[in-house]
């Protein structure tokens, strides 16, 4: 049977195809523990949401994307044939799936200036309004950079993510799981582990740029103080 298209999948359609005939995709990947991350957030869960923030995986990762923004400036630009633009802001989109298919990518404005706190409430009340179909259209557009969460629905390694033009990379996160690890005097232990993708415009970007980011980024979510 025909089931028509709705507006928001021809529209992600195009997007998807003019970003894949623009953009040479190249993709790295690096995996990250987040033993630290999940101590901090059991010890601290109760405490953001007494003050009115659910304290998600995402605040972290969007915390640990700022650093490596930071390490790596040029992940956060825009190619223009003269000259490549890169931005002091760090607008950092968050792909939300809808419960009534498609996906949406509201944005957290100058993720920068923010902290955890910070973060996880602005990103709970952005997703919230993006399911309820409340967001602005200003909410949803420029961004400078894109995180795609996508271990949520199961999913240990997506690649390579389609990079949300004019952007110049996107961030992929694997599926939270268990996974036995060499550790010190080589024995083997468990750990909480996810794959961890970074997407590139290669025309902007090198494979070592790419690797300068995931490095800072693991490296930020593995030491979490």
């Amino acid at each position: 049977r025909m089931v028509p298209h709705s507006a928001m999948r021809k529209s992600i359609a195009s997007h998807m195809v003019q970003s894949v005939t623009t953009a040479p995709h190249v993709t790295s990947v690096f995996q990250a523990n987040l033993a630290a991350v999940l101590a901090h957030r059991e010890a601290n869960r109760a405490a953001f949401e007494g003050r009115g923030a659910k304290l998600t995986f995402t605040a972290y990762f969007v915390r640990a994307t700022v650093a490596a923004l930071q390490e790596v400036p040029e992940v956060n630009s825009r190619w223009h044939d003269h000259a490549l633009e890169l931005f002091e802001d760090a607008h950092i989109g968050i792909g939300t799936a809808l419960d009534t298919g498609g996906l949406i990518v509201p944005v957290v404005r100058s993720a920068q200036t923010l902290d955890l706190f910070q973060t996880a409430e602005r990103l709970q009340d952005l997703t919230a309004r993006a399911r309820a179909s409340k967001l602005a259209p200003n909410e949803v557009q420029g961004g400078t950079f894109t995180i795609s969460n996508h271990g949520v629905s199961g999913s240990l390694v997506a690649t390579p993510i389609i990079i949300n033009q004019p952007q110049s990379a996107i961030l992929g996160i694997g599926k939270l799981e268990k996974r036995a690890m060499v550790g010190a005097a080589d024995r083997v232990v468990v750990q909480p582990m996810v794959y961890v993708t970074l997407t590139i415009d290669h025309r902007v970007l090198d494979g070592f740029q790419a690797n300068a980011f995931l490095t800072k980024w693991v490296e930020t979510i593995e030491r979490w103080a």
